[in-house]
């Protein structure tokens, strides 16, 4: 056996190695949750902040963190010594430094051409496998170096010390990670950064055993050099400043970026993207949205002519709760998003400071209607992520009866769904129709292109317990008639689909997810 141990000078006693050990193992469990949260953020800008993109994460980083556990006990029984431990920490340093180079490329492809139940794995496995496997290796090789210093005579103590402070330095990983570093810090700085103590601790490694200069020289000049080196290749290849972009910023929830655009005869058109979709816009001369579903505000006029306070549970760019105020000047608006990024944002770029009577809170959607005492006269729901992610606790039967008890006798909710109405992927409307019917006794449904039933696209269901009006007699539109006679005109009959028999989505029964997977993207 190849022991260092035994074939050269211990210039550290037992105390220092063991004290060294205990911060290798808390680093380098503090790296792996601080790499598996912020690879969500690498992942769900093209597959979605969903169920399927954390499993995909979850289950490879587990996978090939198993895996480095094997191998680590097995390597460290062979050659238990400082040395090696540098040379596996070093290499998840590298790797570590390359995932912001390479995943742009990578993730992009993966979500070009594969599913999102396939492709975050897939994505997982070229990006995150590798570093995952040796930092798996850390705590076993840490352990039986540990019990070295004891003789292995307290190999059980040496495996429950390390693996305490493995444990504890996840915990503070993930706690850093979501509370702090993600909110504040970029994605691609998160990963230097991990990449840079990575590389710490593997010199620390090596100076345990280097006695003579001209390998430390050596060993230390080549790690300095490599991970200077990949530094300035992950600096390099950060993406410039993207045309028309005017804010642009990474948190736990999103990538949060305004775009404007300066062309159109309305003015400056902003839109605001999360990860890489849409998810509102308007104009700056007229505040009207340039998204056609969120125009479908204005039928609130129709619905709700004696509207006094309405509340949007999603804010999007804040087009339809300001559209709201304006045609409602007495009325309050409460907007509910559970990104407060998205709300400073509206105050910067959305005009939402020009609204005294809109009151903008951040907070998940039921947790606001569960501890809420305000009734409204019309509930709004968009919380949707893109095609690719709705919150599945927004879409149960126990959550439409939260909405239903929030709302005034005469109350209507509207809430805006992407499905096709009839055919192979119109599983998601028939299901939330399904549901919404056990709360509401009439619902009605619009479509943004009536003529196309199989076609996945924008459609907004409108329930409540009284008969809901379909025309115009006895409402005044103002000089917006016309449009809102088209727009009633988008409305479907109930002959041309069917949800009798579609599933019911509770919390205890929610596979909403996997209807999206299945009916959005699969068919594409």
């Amino acid at each position: 056996m190849d022991n260092e141990a035994t074939k050269q000078p211990k210039p550290h006693g037992p105390t220092g190695k063991l004290i060294l050990l205990i911060n290798i193992a808390f680093f380098a469990g503090a790296s792996i949750m601080l790499i598996e949260l912020s690879a969500n953020r690498v992942l769900s800008p093209w597959f979605g902040n969903t169920l399927f993109t954390w499993t995909g994460l979850i289950g490879v980083i587990l996978l090939a963190m198993s895996g480095g556990y094997y191998f680590g006990g097995w390597l460290a029984d062979r050659k238990p010594s400082f040395t090696v431990l540098g040379h596996l920490l070093l290499g998840s340093a590298g790797l570590t430094l390359l995932v912001p180079v390479i995943s742009p490329s990578l993730t992009a492809v993966f979500g070009k051409d594969t599913n999102i139940i396939l492709g975050p794995v897939l994505a997982s496995l070229v990006l995150f496998a590798v570093p995952g496997f040796l930092l798996g290796t850390v705590s076993p090789f840490a352990i039986r170096l540990t019990s070295m210093a004891t003789a292995d005579k307290k190999v059980g103590t040496s495996a429950g010390l390390i693996g305490m402070f493995s444990t504890l330095g996840s915990v503070i990983g993930t706690f850093a990670a979501g509370f702090l570093l993600i909110p504040t810090l970029g994605i691609r700085i998160i990963f230097t950064l991990v990449g840079v103590l990575l590389a710490l601790l593997a010199v620390l490694a090596y100076l345990q055993f280097m006695q003579r200069r001209k390998d430390l020289a050596t060993t230390l000049g080549g790690t300095a050099l490599l991970i200077t080196c990949l530094s300035i290749l992950t600096a390099m290849t950060a993406p410039g400043p993207e045309p028309g972009v005017i804010y642009d910023h990474d948190n736990f929830y999103h990538r949060v970026r305004v775009l404007e655009e300066n062309s159109h005869p309305d003015g400056p058109l902003r839109t605001l993207m999360l990860d890489t979709t849409p998810e509102g816009s308007q104009y700056a001369k007229t505040g009207e949205p340039s998204i056609p579903y969120q125009s479908y505000w204005e039928l609130s006029k129709v619905f709700c002519p004696g509207l006094e306070r309405a509340a949007f549970l999603g804010a999007g760019a804040f087009a339809m709760p300001e559209g709201v105020c304006d045609a409602f000047p007495g009325s309050v608006v409460d907007v509910v998003d559970i990104d407060p990024e998205v709300i400073a944002v509206g105050r910067k770029y959305f005009r939402v400071d020009d609204y005294p009577q809109m009151n903008p809170i951040a907070m998940d959607a039921r947790m606001f209607l569960a501890n809420t005492d305000e009734t409204y006269d019309l509930i709004f729901g968009d919380a949707y992520n893109g095609l690719r992610a709705i919150p599945a606790h927004l879409v149960t039967a126990e959550f439409f009866g939260q909405v239903k008890d929030r709302l005034n006798p005469d109350g209507v909710y509207m809430m805006n769904i992407v499905s096709a109405y009839e055919g192979d992927r119109a599983t998601l409307f028939k299901a939330i129709a399904r549901t919404l019917s056990g709360s509401f006794t009439n619902i009605e449904v619009f479509a943004i292109d009536p003529s196309l039933p199989g076609a996945v696209q924008n459609l907004l269901l409108v329930a409540s317990d009284r008969e809901i009006a379909l025309t115009l007699d006895g409402v005044e539109t103002g000089s917006r008639e016309d449009w809102i006679r088209f727009l009633l005109n988008t409305h479907l009959k109930p002959s041309r689909y069917n949800y009798a028999n579609a599933l019911v989505l509770t919390d205890a029964c929610n596979p909403v997810d996997l209807i999206i997977a299945e009916g959005l993207m699969l068919g594409d």
